[in-house]
């Protein structure tokens, strides 16, 4: 059974939580017929709004920096389904994932597995089958009927970020919210938190009264955060360590709190004796991470055309508002600027696109090859009570969109990571 477009799970689409209904007892019967390969394996597990592949990643590359066999389960994918299987950051090859999709077929149609409770599963079977020494996992969606909340024995559960979303899953309210992301937490697990609303942090100081809980903002924190535009140097102090002068290559506040999850993880890790990691391997593994779609600023050069693309996988209002917050750092605001824009229906668009609305000179909506985005009329409807109509286009794909931009405009793409994992295909021409 290969990858391709006739496969049950052959998402392309990325349709990432088609078939989904509550519960993880389909992934755990599955599992269980393949000897359980989860339990066999030290898991890092991580939940959070916004902020979970950032933080995972800069968690891997420590990790491997520090000379340990590191994998990292992420999702969605930005152009390669080979993305979401890392082990010391290099993908999974596609032949041995199309053979794991091949071998395990059968047992997945047992048990009625979806799209991202499959390749949840294969990652399990992946990383065991190649003895990694320890796994980074981050949720699809919300956290306890998530499939990665089959992990029994985490050493580590962070929340990144609580904000409003998937509302429609996960509840409407931030208590209700945070029941879901904290749901991944086990008995007497240490416990990492970024910056998280009050409410949420009197619900996890309530509840997991037994489990050793670090908090940003009052266990631990950044200091003297310098941003520049090839990425920030920051300090960072807990009540354990303190290191100077760590850079980071992302950019924006949100990713040096980041960054301090990471660090506040790797110092626990060490703490527990399961690892060793210095404040070196730290630093090093810090700097050496790159993330793709995150504030992420390109020289690009197609059809004879020089121009700079701001690409972001910013998908929600919270996330919005910290990717214009740096977009004012870096002093891209002092006039309007080109957008193209894409989101997905379950996210709070309308209060997305007023915050987006100020900083619009024109506006781009594709049509992108996914079955949960806006349809671009739609989204033009609600464009137009702040922009001029003559200022949005709708075309037919992203290719047409980036053939759009003129040379030497800065255009800004946002709203959505598959529009992100489009536009990396147009710009790099791998369609």
């Amino acid at each position: 059974m290969m990858y391709n477009r006739t496969n049950k799970w052959a998402s392309l689409n990325k349709i990432e939580y088609a078939d989904m209904t509550p519960g993880i007892s389909r992934i755990k019967n599955f599992l269980e017929d393949v000897n359980n390969p989860h339990d066999k394996i030290k898991v890092i597990h991580i939940a959070g709004s916004n902020g979970k592949g950032s933080t995972a990643t800069f968690i891997s590359e420590i990790l491997k920096t520090s000379g340990y066999k590191t994998a990292l389960y992420t999702s969605p994918h930005l152009t390669n389904i080979t993305e979401r299987f890392k082990i010391n950051n290099e993908n999974i090859s596609l032949k041995v994932l199309n053979n794991l999709l091949k071998k395990y077929s059968s047992v997945a149609l047992k048990y009625s597995l979806s799209f991202f409770e499959y390749m949840t599963a294969l990652a399990f079977i992946y990383f065991e089958k190649k003895k990694v020494d320890i796994a980074v996992f981050e949720t699809g969606l919300g956290g306890r009927f998530d499939a990665t909340n089959v992990i029994n024995n985490p050493l580590i559960c962070i929340i990144t970020s609580i904000t409003k979303e998937h509302q429609e899953i996960l509840g409407t309210t931030i208590r209700k919210i945070t029941i879901e992301k904290t749901g991944i937490i086990k008995k007497d697990t240490y416990i990492v938190c970024g910056k998280l609303p009050t409410e949420s942090i009197f619900f996890i100081k309530n509840k997991f009264t037994n489990e050793k809980i670090y908090l940003y903002g009052e266990n631990f924190k950044f200091l003297n955060n310098a941003t520049m535009t090839s990425g920030q140097i920051f300090n960072y102090i807990s009540d354990e360590i303190k290191i100077r002068n760590i850079k980071i290559n992302l950019l924006g506040e949100h990713q040096v709190i980041n960054a301090s999850v990471a660090i506040c993880v790797a110092n626990l890790l060490n703490k527990m004796g399961y690892f060793l990691i210095n404040k070196i391997s730290i630093k090093k593994g810090l700097e050496n991470t790159i993330l793709y779609g995150r504030f992420d600023i390109r020289e690009v050069k197609m059809n004879n055309k020089n121009f700079k693309m701001i690409i972001d996988g910013a998908h929600n209002v919270q996330g919005v508002k910290v990717f214009i917050k740096t977009l004012k750092q870096l002093d891209y605001t002092k006039k309007r600027r080109n957008f193209i824009f894409t989101v997905m229906k379950e996210k709070k668009y309308k209060y997305m696109i007023k915050y987006i609305s100020p900083f619009v000179k024109k506006i781009i909506l594709p049509h992108i090859n996914n079955n949960r985005a806006v349809k671009p009329n739609i989204l033009s409807t609600e464009f137009n009570k702040y922009v001029p109509k003559n200022k949005i286009y709708i075309v037919n794909s992203v290719k047409i969109a980036c053939d759009m931009i003129e040379t030497s405009e800065i255009v800004i793409v946002l709203g959505s990571f598959y529009l992100v994992g489009e536009v990396l295909s147009v710009i790099n021409n791998l369609n």
